[in-house]
């Protein structure tokens, strides 16, 4: 089941514009960046904040939130046994597995299991 929040996430529209704020304006550590897969990590203690280039970049204050979840076939039966609402399948990546979850305000978040 869930263990516990992953990381939350902005979307941004320019990955090395939004890793300067973070790193030289802010003075956080960029503690991961992979331009390629348009994602980068903040170090931010207990939490990195990721960073995620897309043309959809949101801004104002709409974060993305990952819970980690353990057994990701297994959460998502248990959940749709529970009734809750799922959106799409399982997507594989080269760092695990996700699967987005609606709250029934309908704000959605990310469930994540990581690879090997």
């Amino acid at each position: 089941m869930i263990t516990g929040i992953e990381i939350v996430t902005f979307k941004v529209a320019d990955l090395g514009r939004a890793c300067d704020f973070y790193e030289n304006k802010l003075g956080l550590k960029v503690a991961y960046r992979d331009d390629a897969a348009k994602w980068a990590e903040i170090d931010g203690g207990a939490l990195h904040l990721g960073l995620q280039q897309a043309e959809d970049a949101c801004g104002a204050r709409k974060p993305f939130l990952s819970f980690s979840a353990e057994d990701l076939d297994a959460t998502v039966a248990t959940l749709r046994e529970r009734g809750v609402e799922l959106v799409g399948d399982i997507v594989s990546t080269d760092v695990g597995r996700t699967i987005t979850v609606k709250d029934p305000d309908g704000n959605q978040f990310e469930l994540f299991e990581p690879g090997d």
